[in-house]
Formats: C-alpha cells, structure tokens, sequence
C-alpha cells in the first residue's frame, strides 16, 4: 500500500482498511510506503511516525520494522500479522 499524498487523518482510515482487509485475507507480511517525509513541512516525516504509533495499537500486528532498500528502505515498513485462528 503507498500512502504517498495522504493526510495524516486519510493515512491512518486507509491503513486501517488495508490492514483489516490483509488479516481478513490471511496476509502474513505486508509492506506500506509511506515516504521520507522530505515534502512534508519541516521535511519531517509525519507518516512515518504517525504509522508507528498506530501500529502498536492494534492487536493483529506482531512486529513491524523498516523496510531493505530495495524494499522502499526508510520510506516504507514491513508488517507482519498474526495469522486468523478461524480458517
């Protein structure tokens, strides 16, 4: 999923869809890009650490870290999703 353009308020319901939507599929590891920040004001990046904070708040994310760069690197991040007891 690319964030890319998003407000913060717009970022944050179309993580959630995007992650509701990937454990309602069984996705196990996801990938959001979410920039570096470098057009944001202040050039700092606002998504980045908003995602961060939303992410420890939900209970069907197990651990999330940067992505490689070839991945996205610092503009991105990796989730990975419990997977859903009911199959």
């Amino acid at each position: 999923m690319d964030l890319h353009g998003f407000t913060r308020d717009e970022a944050r319901l179309e993580l959630t869809t995007f992650l509701d939507s990937s454990s309602k599929n069984n996705f196990r590891c996801v990938r959001v890009i979410h920039g570096r920040g470098l057009g944001s004001r202040n050039r700092e990046p606002v998504l980045k650490i908003s995602i961060g904070n939303w992410l420890v708040q939900r209970n069907d994310v197990l651990a999330f870290c940067q992505a490689k760069p070839e991945d996205g690197g610092s503009g991105a991040v990796l989730i990975l999703l419990k997977v859903s007891a009911k199959q």
